[in-house]
């Protein structure tokens, strides 16, 4: 039997066809459209404030201009304390050059409890001890009654150098980015140039004794020095972590982010840097860090060596034997100022190993020339030899300080490990002034201020400088001290890993 379907219900409504999806072949798969992803927001450069950096630069290096001061002091005074009699004493041509020598030595035996203080106490209260015992010397200085102050004072001013030497390249290190490190870390060569500039400026138009009160009178500069902060690596090494910040904030800036450079400080030391934080000494059985030790070494010993000490102390004499009148030492100036600029533009652009292998080839080649007017053109009546002589002094014056004479304070710190710098500085810096000290004594008990022989002495040095470059210096421009660490390899400063094994492994060699 049929059944009929009520005629109340209604139809169902028939469904729509499924849509079936468009066919594509396996080779427009990647035509599809993909859902848009958000793309995330650049994260903001952080804010940068430079001004505390300079600020701060400029406070550490005040003692090293005082130091710069007491370096020209012998040299633009000679002639009026040995001829015109300014002191009450009168001494004599070998008392004198103990004068100039004491300075070398007190230099070379402060460095080492110096680099303990840095480490015990840190940079900012070195250097600010320093400025009793600068008052003590200049006061010993401006009142001498007997040759005896006047060693005493030179001695203590030599202390005071030696410090600033160890305290303020490993302050300005700390301190910087590794964009900056460069520029900040040669003001301090800079300081001392300018010290030395006004030492022999103010001879010249001025009196002896106003020369002294002047010096004791810029002595109350240094009290700028309270107002520089001690380095957030100092703090962070003892845990002080809003000191840090601190820090960190008035060197880059209010609106500095600080936490993440707080961070890279914080990190896990390995395990040689923690032999080395347990004692300062601890280090040295490792074959890399006395390999960077050695590299430090022999750059500060050549330094001494290369003969631009002796203008600082005898410059007088060298323009004397140049039959050229004192004032055209203006000369020497403008090459020692052009020298130090070129450094200061080019050390972050060009790099530090460029800068050493063209400064030490201008040496060589000025040394030639110099040797070659005092052995042959010397004695010759004529007015424009001197002066081409006196020119190319003040090359190879200013080649030095865009070279090694301004780069070996910035390589002693970044070529040492940071746990290790205050006490590899100290004794590379102990290293440099002791190299002072012999190469003062030596000029000073020869007559061979005149002679050819010491500027071929000085070309050889500028040699062995070029080649030491080329073979043993790594490029730091740019780089953290451990990819630093990891440049110095060997020889030809071949790549090796970071990690430090002993000295027992023979395969470190």
């Amino acid at each position: 039997m049929k059944w009929r379907k009520r005629e109340s219900e209604p139809d169902p409504e028939p469904e729509p066809p499924a849509v079936e999806p468009p066919k594509t072949s396996r080779w427009s798969s990647s035509n599809r459209r993909k859902p848009p992803q958000s793309i995330p927001s650049p994260v903001p450069p952080p804010i940068i404030s430079n001004v505390g950096l300079y600020k701060a630069t400029f406070y550490s290096n005040i003692g090293s201009f005082f130091f710069g001061i007491a370096l020209g002091w012998s040299g633009s005074v000679e002639k009026s304390v040995m001829q015109q009699h300014s002191y009450f004493l009168h001494p004599s041509a070998v008392e004198w050059n103990v004068v100039c020598i004491l300075l070398t030595l007190g230099a070379a035996l402060w460095c080492i409890p110096m680099g303990y203080m840095v480490r015990s106490c840190g940079c900012k209260r070195t250097i600010l001890i320093q400025l009793l015992p600068n008052t003590l010397g200049w006061f010993l200085t401006a009142f001498a009654r007997s040759v005896y102050m006047l060693y005493a004072g030179r001695f203590v001013l030599g202390m005071c150098g030696g410090a600033h030497c160890v305290a303020v390249p490993i302050y300005s290190a700390e301190i910087c980015t590794k964009k900056q490190r460069g520029a900040m870390g040669v003001i301090f060569q800079g300081a001392c140039i300018c010290g030395v500039l006004y030492s022999f400026t103010m001879s010249i138009f001025l009196e002896l004794w106003l020369v002294n009160f002047l010096n004791l009178g810029l002595l109350t500069l240094g009290l700028l020095q309270i107002l520089m902060p001690e380095s957030p690596i100092y703090y962070v090494n003892r845990g002080n972590i809003p000191k840090a910040e601190a820090s960190l904030r008035y060197l880059r800036g209010k609106k500095y982010e600080s936490r993440k450079e707080i961070d890279q400080l914080m990190r896990e030391p390995t395990q040689s840097e923690q032999d080395v934080r347990q004692g300062p000494l601890g280090g040295f059985k490792y074959k890399k860090i006395r390999r960077s030790l050695a590299r430090t070494l022999a750059l500060a010993v050549l330094q001494k060596l290369s003969g631009a000490l002796i203008f600082s102390f005898y410059g007088p004499n060298m323009l004397t034997c140049l039959k050229v009148q004192r004032e055209y030492g203006s000369v020497l100036a403008l090459g020692i100022t052009a020298g130090f600029v070129i450094c200061f533009l080019l050390v972050d652009r060009v790099g530090r190993r460029p800068l050493l292998i063209y400064s030490s080839a201008v040496m060589f080649f000025m040394s030639a020339f110099l040797g070659l007017y005092f052995k042959i053109w010397m004695f010759m009546e004529t007015t424009v030899l001197p002066w081409v002589a006196l020119v190319c002094i003040s090359f190879f014056v200013g080649a030095f300080i865009a070279g090694v004479g301004s780069l070996t304070w910035l390589l002693n710190v970044e070529l040492t490990l940071k746990p290790m710098r205050p006490v590899g500085c100290a004794i590379a810096c102990a290293a440099n002034w002791l190299t002072a000290f012999f190469v003062v004594c030596w000029f000073a008990s020869h007559e061979i201020k005149c002679q050819p022989y010491l500027f071929l002495l000085f070309g050889i040095i500028a040699v062995i400088v070029l080649l030491f470059s080329l073979v043993y210096i790594p490029e730091t421009k740019n780089l953290s001290s451990a990819k630093i660490q990891q440049r110095m390899g060997g020889i030809m400063n071949r790549p090796t890993s970071i990690t430090f094994t002993s000295s027992s492994d023979s395969s470190n060699a």
